[in-house]
């Protein structure tokens, strides 16, 4: 399915880094664990925003854990070369002592609009005091909370506190913060959605998801059925896809082949999240 685009391509979940922000042992375990994607270096990502017209980007840190140090000032440095185009999210770990003056101070510094976190792949209850100051800090900021929930490929993730429904109090807590459930809560979806259908700050974006068809369709199904498909958002999740790739994968979703016929995602509903997306809804 090939359509012209309709509207502005943003894509809201993108990485950026350099070689020394990730160590050579945690290549390795990505790689055992056959993890998608290649160097998201700058010069890599700017090809590929040109490539698929990407107007407008949010370069989200990775979480921030051993292996995994992409420090906040590089994030807004990068995303300071595409003004009015880029916004970019800063990342610390609740478990060091300095997280919070650190994520302060990317906020209010480096003019970082919100926050990345992941329970899972940080070793942390997403209700443990010291993560709960990171949300009043967002909550006093107007940022953006965003957290890998679900699955993670690292053996030494603690899957324990990867369900979505940890977030429930959060958005209780928090109803003016909007919090992004990435990767659709992966394998969680129905959980993300039922998640979504009572808070209605909270978003999810697809990035990672486009090489995961079945599960990606089904997801968006179960998004349909519960009417919370308006906050899913699109992402690419580069390097795991280029934008491009992404794009072309997502709108070839109702393509199964041989002769293989199931109920079709809408047209309309694809290019809407493709295209019609804006920031202004993340109040940014």
């Amino acid at each position: 399915m090939e359509s012209s685009n309709p509207g502005t391509l943003i894509d809201c979940h993108m990485h950026c880094w350099l070689p020394e922000h990730r160590g050579e042992q945690a290549r390795a375990v990505m790689k055992a664990h056959g993890v998608r994607g290649g160097d998201a270096f700058p010069e890599n990502h700017k090809l590929a925003i040109e490539e698929a017209g990407v107007e407008k980007f949010a370069v989200i840190n990775p979480p921030r854990r051993p292996g995994h140090i992409v420090p906040n000032e590089f994030i807004a440095e990068y995303v300071s070369q595409y003004p009015g185009r880029a916004i970019g999210l800063a990342s610390v770990n609740p478990n060091d002592s300095d997280a919070a003056q650190d994520f302060e101070r990317s906020v209010k510094d480096l003019g970082l609009k919100g926050l990345k976190l992941s329970p899972v792949y940080q070793g942390f209850d997403p209700w443990d005091p010291k993560a709960w100051e990171l949300y009043e800090i967002a909550n006093e900021y107007n940022s953006v909370l965003m957290f890998h929930m679900g699955g993670a490929y690292d053996p030494n993730g603690t899957l324990e506190w990867g369900s979505p429904l940890l977030l429930d109090k959060i958005g209780r807590a928090f109803p003016d913060i909007r919090i992004i459930v990435a990767h659709f809560g992966q394998p969680m979806m129905q959980e993300t959605v039922m998640l979504m259908r009572k808070n209605k700050n909270v978003f999810t974006d697809l990035s990672a998801r486009f090489h995961r068809k079945w599960q990606l369709y089904n997801g968006l199904m179960v998004g349909i059925e519960y009417g919370i498909t308006d906050r899913i958002l699109f992402g690419s999740d580069f390097p795991v896809m280029t934008p491009q790739e992404a794009v072309n994968s997502f709108k070839n979703i109702n393509d199964w082949g041989n002769g293989i016929k199931l109920p079709r995602i809408p047209e309309k509903l694809i290019n809407d999240i493709l295209y019609h997306r804006p920031f202004e809804l993340l109040g940014l």
